[in-house]
């Protein structure tokens, strides 16, 4: 029966209308501390409460403050996030588990996720972390989605890329259901690598460093007409001037509200 429940908590993180989703990670305050747009949970008000996002990512401190609140809109997913490290460390890119699927079930989250940062040599912590994880979410029913982020630089871009499809590869291989990846450096290379892997994983891709609206429109297009699942986007949100009226550009685009989406533009 684990596996009836997950399809179903899968649907609840993703649009009904197009099966494709736009993920809002709040997670970033145990990693970088008050940042602008999310110095308290207060901040969020006014935007986070929207039919325009699919899914909200956060740790279990910040998702349980929004559920209280009452700040989260009646069709918006959650997604509990179950490891994590402050910048603060000499080892930031070395996420240890910071909860586990029985507080995101306590939460009545949807699903969990995970963030596997691969540098020269954790390569062992990230599989044992994200294969325990994975196994115990799957059990419970809940779908996992790993963020998944390559620290080491390649010296040409068919090797970046090379080295990007085998991490995917691996983290579909050790049971994940989705993965985020930020958007390849060159638009051309996105096609080939959803096609490549998206069959057997979703695909999000990430909304990376603070980018204008315009580009974050035409990422966005790119992505869903290369077949991706959606977006998975963070600051660029949150610390947007206008919130909401760029979810609701974005969530257009998610949704294949093409002339939506046209109209909106000229707008």
């Amino acid at each position: 029966m684990g596996y009836v429940g997950r399809k179903l908590r899968e649907r609840r993180i993703l649009f009904p209308e197009s099966q494709r989703g736009l993920i809002v990670p709040v997670d970033h305050g145990l990693t970088l501390g008050p940042i602008a747009g999310m110095q308290a949970t207060d901040d969020f008000e006014g935007w986070i409460g929207t039919d325009h996002i699919s899914a909200v990512l956060g740790h279990k401190g910040l998702i349980e403050r929004l559920i209280l609140r009452d700040m989260l809109h009646p069709s918006t997913g959650v997604i509990v996030h179950l490891n994590g490290m402050a910048n603060l460390s000499s080892d930031g890119d070395t996420k240890v588990m910071v909860s586990n699927v029985e507080a995101a079930l306590r939460l009545g989250a949807d699903a969990v996720s995970i963030q596997v940062n691969f540098t020269a040599d954790n390569f062992a912590h990230n599989f044992t972390m994200l294969g325990a994880v994975t196994d115990a979410a799957h059990a419970a029913g809940l779908p996992v989605l790993t963020m998944l982020y390559d620290k080491v630089k390649s010296p040409t871009p068919a090797e970046r890329i090379a080295r990007l499809s085998h991490l995917v590869r691996v983290v579909a291989e050790l049971g994940s259901d989705a993965v985020k990846l930020a958007f390849p450096e060159f638009e051309s290379e996105v096609p080939a690598l959803v096609a490549r892997h998206s069959r057997d994983i979703r695909i999000f891709f990430a909304g990376g460093d603070k980018a204008s609206e315009e580009s974050l429109v035409a990422m966005t297009r790119a992505a869903i007409l290369s077949g991706a699942s959606g977006l998975c986007i963070g600051r660029n949100v949150f610390q947007h001037p206008r919130p909401l009226a760029l979810l609701e550009r974005l969530s257009a685009c998610v949704k294949g509200e093409v002339e939506l989406a046209e109209e909106l533009d000229a707008v």
